[in-house]
């Protein structure tokens, strides 16, 4: 009898003091505009092993001007020295460490490596931990907010569990009360939510949250349509909810403090099941991040905080030891729209304030031009609030839900050991997000920019509304009835879709469809599933347990279907009403459909081997490249600009692994150039192999049509009206033109 009353008395506890919290409707946090001393790209020394007022000597002679301050109360006196010298800085960890981030003392070892469903330490449904934090952000801000602060940062690295490894929390009674609640929202009534888990409960007290133990086994084989993995999914996407409504509750409480400072967190993991990382939830609860550039976040940041409201997100540099890598970064992370860098100044030697000495590390001294020219004006174009993203008219979609599911197919190779997949093993291995990186670097390569979208924007119409041409389905497992008539009526409409491979097989709650996929019918397909995937004998594409090998040797590929040297990824896949390239060994790829003036293009082709960056550069890469310009050209698309070589061995030719980027505001554009390697996925590698940037090389920018205007950003030099560029091209740094270009008709 004590139970209704108790689960109401905690949520209304929930509401008051933490709006958002206990399973209601996320609190998202304002949009705060950078503070007008934050309008050009600016690099932030982490306090490690250095200290602005001892070393400062040092930071003038790098052209350093920004640094950290940690938490923030005690530290007046160097907030106020910032102000006196025209320094900047943001504050980290200004909710303390140890409860959005758990330590070895905060009990993180208490949830590693556990199968079972356990309560996080210092819950963070839990109102007391909620208080805690509040009064380190009351008093941490309190001795910061008059100085020339730029950010605060609630935590470095934050996380449900740890990072993203798998840590089955939280599974406290404040926690699943709230999980409750979330799913009487969800489902309204315990018989919708029966009929999707295939449950008789009586009611939403029954629920519980469910490890992917208890999911792992049923979900080894490639038969998708029997799966259900909606218990499993559910609970994940409500501790997604759960980490993203707390964030946003202690940015809104932060803004009550100091109103006209953005508040976000730094360290962010890329997107995946366990940790809270759904960056369609994450992005409006923050108001800027700090994240680690694995599975495409920069790209996902920069779509999902597009104009107007241009939050600020920004990269970690740890230097490689090479000036002229470390240039590439800092210009690289710059073109993508990046307002500065968290530099972690540490070398081999201890720190690059201190190496043999007292003296400036010297491959950072190497870069002092480099650094005051990058926080200079060069940057203020792109970074200007009103300035942007210009990309072509080709969405990508981002499906969290397919992350999940993708995930599973993953770990099936690790059996009872998949609580030991960590971060880092997952960040190396995780196909859903190597797949994302290998169809951004595919679409670069072929002179193309383009935005990510969530599959909820899809749903909501985005398509037709923002008047994309093309949209591309990566490893889109998971798709709802509604979000498959949007992408049917954005094809009707006159649209290209191309999907790769296991499209809509699951529902939006990972159930598996037994009529087929969600867009079998508009891609004119059949499979049949007992033929397998990839090898015929796993589901998982990337094997994990071979991490220690190199990426092409943890392929599932070795037995594979291939098509002119392309993996085909359904072996029982053949095309119905609609016309195949090719069929080999009974499956069909490239497999096309008109339907009016739209077109549907089903591959059946895995693009994942495009991530491995000698596969870029050999003949698989150039025949994806080929592939995908024809499907582009066949929609009316061309590249805007091309790079190519004037003199030397390859003259006249496009040079490879070279990206163009473009800012507009209006009909003034800047269009950068940049070489583009693949990163690995680390948080502190640039993923580069030896000789990829090479020696300048004097190079033509061949615009599709011409410009006016044109001035060199970094020289000041004004160059011919036309449709031809020539400069001289250090592939170590970037090249940036300011032109007027009005938009395409």
């Amino acid at each position: 009898m004590l139970k209704a009353p108790r689960r109401l008395w905690m949520a209304l506890i929930l509401a008051a003091a933490f709006p958002g919290l206990g399973g209601g409707q996320t609190r998202e946090a304002p949009y705060i505009a950078p503070k007008p001393a934050w309008d050009r790209f600016t690099v932030f020394v982490w306090q490690y092993k250095t200290s602005i007022r001892r070393d400062r000597a040092l930071y003038n002679a790098a052209g350093f001007r920004g640094f950290d301050i940690d938490r923030g109360a005690g530290k007046e006196a160097i907030a106020r020295y910032a102000a006196d010298n025209g320094l900047l800085y943001y504050v980290d960890h200004v909710a303390d460490k140890g409860y959005l981030h758990l330590t070895e003392r905060t009990g993180r070892d208490e949830i590693l490596r556990k199968r079972e469903v356990l309560e996080r330490p210092r819950s963070l449904a839990d109102p007391k931990t909620l208080q805690v934090l509040r009064e380190h952000i009351g008093k941490n801000i309190a001795a910061m907010k008059d100085g020339p602060v730029l950010a605060y940062a609630l935590d470095d690295e934050p996380s449900v569990g740890v990072f993203n490894t798998p840590c089955e929390v939280d599974g406290s009674a404040t926690s699943v009360a709230g999980y409750r609640d979330w799913l009487r929202n969800k489902y309204e009534k315990i018989d919708r939510l029966n009929a999707v888990w295939r449950t008789s409960l009586r009611d939403f007290d029954e629920a519980r949250p469910v490890s992917f133990e208890e999911m792992r086994i049923r979900h080894r084989q490639p038969t998708f349509s029997k799966w259900n993995l909606s218990r499993w999914m559910d609970w994940r996407s409500y501790m997604d909810s759960q980490f993203a409504d707390c964030l946003a509750s202690l940015v809104n409480y932060a803004n009550e403090l100091e109103p006209a400072t953005p508040v976000g967190i730094a360290g962010g993991q890329q997107p995946a099941p366990y940790g809270g990382y759904n960056y369609a939830k994450l992005c409006t609860a923050i108001q800027w991040i700090e994240a680690y550039d694995i599975g495409g976040t920069c790209e996902i940041l920069r779509s999902l905080w597009a104009w107007p409201n241009r939050r600020p997100y920004m990269q970690t540099w740890f230097s490689t030891g090479d000036a002229r890598r470390d240039a590439w970064f800092l210009w690289y992370y710059l073109l993508h729209g990046n307002r500065g860098v968290i530099a972690w100044p540490e070398d081999k030697n201890g720190s690059w304030f201190k190496h043999n000495g007292d003296q400036l590390a010297p491959y950072i001294a190497a870069n002092a031009a480099t650094l005051r020219e990058i926080q200079g004006d060069v940057s203020r174009f792109i970074l200007d609030t009103d300035t942007r993203f210009d990309a072509d008219p080709i969405a990508v979609v981002y499906s969290h839900g397919s992350v999940q599911a993708g995930w599973v197919m993953d770990a099936g190779v690790h059996g009872r050991t998949w609580p030991n997949r960590s971060s880092s093993m997952d960040n190396a291995n995780q196909t859903a997000g190597i797949n994302r990186v290998a169809w951004f670097k595919l679409l670069e390569d072929c002179g193309f920019q383009y935005n990510v979208v969530t599959d909820e924007q899809i749903a909501d119409g985005i398509l037709l509304r923002d008047k994309y041409r093309v949209v591309i389905l990566p490893r889109l497992i998971t798709l709802s009835s509604e979000q498959a008539r949007a992408i049917e009526d954005f094809a009707k409409a006159g649209g290209t879709v191309i999907a790769d491979y296991l499209t809509g097989v699951l529902d939006e709650n990972g159930v598996g469809r037994t009529n087929g996929g969600a867009l079998d019918k508009l891609f004119g397909i059949q499979r049949d599933e007992s033929k397998g995937c990839f090898d015929g004998k796993t589901i998982a594409e990337i094997n994990a347990e071979l991490y220690q090998k190199p990426f092409m040797e943890r392929l599932s590929y070795k037995g594979a279907i291939t098509w002119n040297d392309l993996v085909v990824a359904e072996r029982g896949l053949i095309a119905k009403t609609s016309t195949a390239a090719a069929r080999v060994k009974g499956a069909d790829v490239l497999i096309k459909r008109d339907l009016g003036s739209g077109r549907c293009t089903y591959l059946n082709l895995t693009p994942v081997a495009y991530y491995d960056l000698n596969t870029r550069l050999g003949d698989v890469g150039g025949q994806w490249r080929q592939i995908l310009t024809t499907l582009l050209a066949e929609s009316g698309l061309q590249p805007r600009a091309v790079v190519i070589e004037k003199t030397g061995e390859h003259k006249n030719e496009s040079i490879p692994l070279t990206e163009t980027v473009f800012w507009r505001k209006g009909d003034e554009v800047v269009v950068g150039v940049v070489k583009n390697p693949t990163r690995k996925a680390s948080v502190n590698t640039s993923g580069a192999i030896d000789d990829v940037f090479g020696v300048p090389v004097e190079v033509e920018l061949r615009l599709s049509r011409p410009a006016a205007h044109i001035r060199n950003l970094r020289t000041g030099e004004t160059l011919p009206d036309g449709d031809i560029i020539s400069a001289t091209w250090d592939p170590g740094e970037a090249l940036l033109f300011q032109m007027t270009w009005p938009s395409r008709p």
